[in-house]
Order: C-alpha cells, then structure tokens, then sequence
C-alpha cells in the first residue's frame, strides 16, 4: 500500500509505482477508472498534493475529463493519472531525458519483442500521449520493417496494436531467414 504522498519530487516515482502495483495485484478491489483514481488521491492529503486532489476532484466533473480520461484509447486508463501527477510533482529532468530517450531510441538489431519492451519503458517515462508515442515508436523501428508495416492494407489505431504488429512481422522475417 502506498504512503501518503507529500508533493515530495523525490517520491513521486516512487508513489506512482506503489499505486500501480497495488491495483494491478488486487484488480477486484478497483473495478472501474473513477474508484481507481480517488484511491489514488486519497493518498494525496498535505501541502500542494492536497490542492491536486481539490483540483483533480474538481475536473472530473468537466467534460474534458470524459474526453481526456473516460474516452481515452489508452488501455489502462489509470496511467493518465500518474502522468498527470509525474508532471505535475515529478523530477523535470528525468522527464527531460526520458523524452530525449524516446525521441532517439532506436530498434538496431534488437529483436521486435525486446525493442517493443524497451520502448514502453521509454514511452512510460516520457509523459508522451498515444499519437505522439505512435509517432516516436514507427521513428524508431528498422527501415525494413516500418515498410512492411506501412505497406498493411489498414494500420494500427493504437500503440498497442503497432507492438503486436511490428511483433508478428518481425517473427515472421526471422522465421523466413531461419528456414
């Protein structure tokens, strides 16, 4: 279970996991995105944490919020709020360079499958939305393997789908070589 979180830059990271950990193990106790955030602002109870629950509170009731977080293609919605909160207390340097990171990653000659789970990591990091980590993930795969993914008669909507796509092409090639 996470500790009350203070605003502290030190800890954000650190109560983002927490927070994430704990629904992902006990899913059952938080069956839709409206329980799951305000478990998670509970924890927000002092200083400038405080003034980001009040807010927070706040623009869930706006139609942007709807648009935002309950229409959102991202699957596990929750995620928007611990971006929200990185950005909001989290280090703007490692923010930084996670963004240089995604920006610059390159698939090389790693497998799909590892270049898919090191660019999450990035993606994560980077407080960068689905269109624009859409954009960043084809920038960084293999020439070869982009055009065999942009030659797809319908291409992917969200990054989840372009992982399995680059995924099953890139299974596909190495299988053809090893026969």
């Amino acid at each position: 279970m996470p500790l009350i979180y203070d605003r502290s830059m030190a800890t954000c990271e650190g109560f983002i996991n927490s927070c994430h950990l704990y629904i992902l193990a006990k899913p059952q106790e938080f069956p839709n995105l409206r329980i799951k955030i305000t478990w998670v602002l509970g924890f927000m109870q002092t200083g400038m944490a405080q003034l980001f629950w009040d807010h927070f509170l706040a623009y869930m009731a706006t139609p942007e919020y709807q648009t935002q977080y309950e229409q959102s293609t991202e699957p596990d919605q929750i995620k928007l709020l611990y971006k929200d909160i990185y950005k909001a207390f989290g280090d703007p340097n490692k923010q930084a360079m996670a963004i240089q990171e995604i920006t610059t990653i390159k698939q090389g000659s790693k497998s799909a499958e590892v270049h898919v789970q090191l660019f999450k990591q990035s993606y994560m990091r980077s407080s960068y939305g689905e269109i624009a980590g859409i954009h960043e993930f084809k920038h960084s795969l293999n020439p070869p393997l982009l055009d065999k993914c942009m030659a797809m008669p319908e291409l992917p909507v969200t990054l989840e789908k372009w992982y399995e796509l680059v995924i099953q092409l890139n299974r596909q090639w190495r299988q053809a070589v090893a026969e």
